[in-house]
């Protein structure tokens, strides 16, 4: 199990359905599809096949549309042509698709600059000097020369252009996120919380909720962080434009408080760009590389990002390979485990947060192994995360986008656990199962579940609440008759004749029976009866043998000897023996 999730751009290398299965195989957990290359119609069959692949598969991946957003680029260039800008020469900028050495288009006019601003072209590797400005044209000095290709990000550092946030390229993309209902939209390029809520409103225009991840690349998104992280549901470092907008030697400690104050906040967060950028061709990352994601790992981060590593690489398969790996000798070691434990956040102001909290230190007081979180709207699930856990956490819901979802967050597992009883207990019997299914618990193991509240499933009092529980494989459910718990191997008696049961057997009675027993029967464990009711022969002997006892369970199918559990106070027959006495510890807050 990996805490970090992976994030893959998909590209003209990765964008068939067959290599989608083997990134998610590799360790992809969420596919981004981004919007600054390709054709909108493209985007809609890429996701089309991630959604094929998901549906194969018991891990979800989840679909991120990352917008263009108000992003100034060079002109195309076609068949691969770069333009040659000599240091020291003179270029003017103009809007439109000119693309030679004297003058060079650009998709957006930069309104705003004045004589003696820096512009820089390909992540600050070309720069430039605004010598004057005329009208709508821009003349300026090659400080920085070098080999311009096209359609290559123009920055112009501290410097409001005054662009629109969200383009009419954007709203088309909108459209598409909102027609296939992606799991997270990427704003980029926003500065404030109002940059968000634009977004935002154009998704509610559309009909649809998307949780919106704010990309931090501009000084003054550094700036408003707070209210960023407030108004978002997810946070991408996006290192290449920062430290273009932002001094190099800056990046690094922004980095870390973007990552600081997203883990405090229960927000997720991406650590993203040229993360192992060697391997675009190397089949190994430099050291550099692997210290740079390990780095992040131990920061806290909820996830790493690759970009042009798996979109235009040579081999974007190895490229998840190799940082999974790197990801998980991270999370082996001791320094990793001393980190997560000196970083729990505080306990924040709702009673999930001050449940979730509890249930980190309730886990690791109790040796669970794992914790299960029943979470309708996910919320539940992100809040167990956020206090990092060092013990996974099973993210349990009824709705298959919050399954999606949910892959974007540290250290959850999400598995889709349809409910149909609407009793809490059977909420909690599900979410555990679901924990045993995904193979992250196993029968006679000790789990801690938090369940948020559960709207959609009325009468189900579920609201926060915490509990330690034993996680086994539920064969059948019926009524309590007796209470109680017993562990044996399952006896058939038909006819109710008991001369060939074992002593401590758990008697399998089928819907035929309706006589009395025959031979000694004070030597049973439990009593399962297929028929429904209360007030029964089997009953009565239960009630004077005070034996744990259901009705209305039916187990007859079940080979004899099958060792199995009653547990008489939810109603609930277990596979196996349950070794580990469950402590009885509720805490329920209306």
């Amino acid at each position: 199990m990996r805490n970090a999730k992976i994030v893959c751009t998909l590209g003209p290398a990765s964008s068939d359905r067959e290599t989608i299965r083997k990134l998610a195989e590799a360790g992809m957990s969420v596919a981004r599809l981004n919007a600054s290359h390709g054709e909108t119609d493209d985007r809609a069959e890429l996701i089309e096949r991630v959604r094929a692949v998901d549906e194969a598969r018991r891990h979800p991946i989840a679909v991120m549309l990352d917008l263009q957003g108000p992003e100034v680029r060079t002109a195309p260039l076609s068949d691969d042509r770069t333009i040659t800008l000599e240091t020291g020469g003179s270029v003017t900028l103009v809007e439109g698709d000119t693309a030679s050495a004297d003058e060079i288009g650009l998709s957006t006019w930069i309104g705003g600059v004045t004589r003696g601003d820096r512009v820089l072209l390909d992540d600050g590797l070309i720069s430039l000097s605004v010598t004057d400005v005329t009208g709508e044209t821009v003349t300026a000095r090659v400080d920085s020369g070098g080999e311009l290709e096209g359609r290559k990000g123009v920055n112009v550092p501290g410097v409001d252009l005054d662009l629109e946030t969200v383009t009419e390229s954007d709203r088309r993309e909108l459209e598409l996120a909102a027609e296939y209902e992606v799991d997270f939209v990427a704003a980029s390029f926003v500065g404030s919380a109002a940059d968000v809520y634009q977004v935002n409103e154009e998704l509610e225009a559309l009909g649809v909720e998307i949780p919106i991840v704010s990309k931090i690349e501009r000084a003054d998104a550094v700036s408003n962080l707070d209210e960023l992280v407030d108004s978002s549901q997810g946070i991408m470092v996006a290192r290449g434009d920062l430290g273009v907008e932002c001094p190099m030697e800056d990046v690094p400690m922004i980095q870390k408080r973007i990552i600081r104050r997203c883990r405090e906040s229960g927000v997720p967060v991406i650590t993203a760009t040229e993360m192992l950028d060697s391997m675009v061709h190397s089949p190994r990352p430099t050291r550099a590389e692997a210290s740079d994601v390990a780095n992040a790992v131990l920061d806290g981060t909820d996830a790493v990002m690759l970009s042009a590593e798996t979109a235009v690489g040579d081999d974007p398969v190895r490229v998840v390979e190799t940082m999974r790996r790197i990801v998980r000798e991270v999370e082996r070691s001791e320094e990793y485990e001393e980190v997560v434990e000196s970083r729990v956040p505080i306990t924040g102001a709702s009673k999930t947060d001050a449940l979730a909290r509890s249930a980190r230190y309730l886990a690791r007081d109790v040796g669970a192994d794992a914790i299960v979180a029943a979470t309708e709207s996910g919320y539940t699930a992100l809040k167990a995360a956020k206090y990092r856990p060092t013990i996974p956490v099973v993210g349990s819901t009824p709705h298959d986008d919050v399954r999606r979802r949910l892959a974007l967050s540290w250290g959850v597992t999400p598995v889709y656990a349809p409910i149909s009883d609407q009793s809490a207990d059977a909420v909690i019997e599900r979410a555990v199962q679901s924990a045993i299914d995904a193979e992250v618990a196993e029968s006679g193991d000790t789990v801690v579940v938090l369940c948020g509240m559960m709207t959609e499933l009325e009468g189900a009092n579920t609201t926060n609440m915490l509990k330690v529980h034993v996680a086994a494989d539920a064969l059948d459910t019926g009524r309590v008759v007796v209470e109680g718990r017993a562990s044996g191997p399952i006896a058939h008696a038909p006819d109710g004749d008991l001369s060939e049961v074992p002593a401590g057997a758990i008697l399998s009675l089928g819907h035929e029976f309706d006589d009395e027993f025959a031979g000694d029967f004070e030597t049973l464990a439990g009593i399962v009866d297929a028929r429904p009711g209360m007030t029964g022969y089997s009953a009565l002997i239960a009630r004077e043998l005070e034996i744990p006892m259901l009705s209305g369970a039916d187990i007859t199918d079940l080979e004899p000897g099958r060792i199995v559990t009653i547990d008489g106070g939810r109603g609930v027959i277990y596979d196996g023996e349950l070794a580990h006495h469950e402590p009885d510890t509720d805490r329920d807050e209306a």
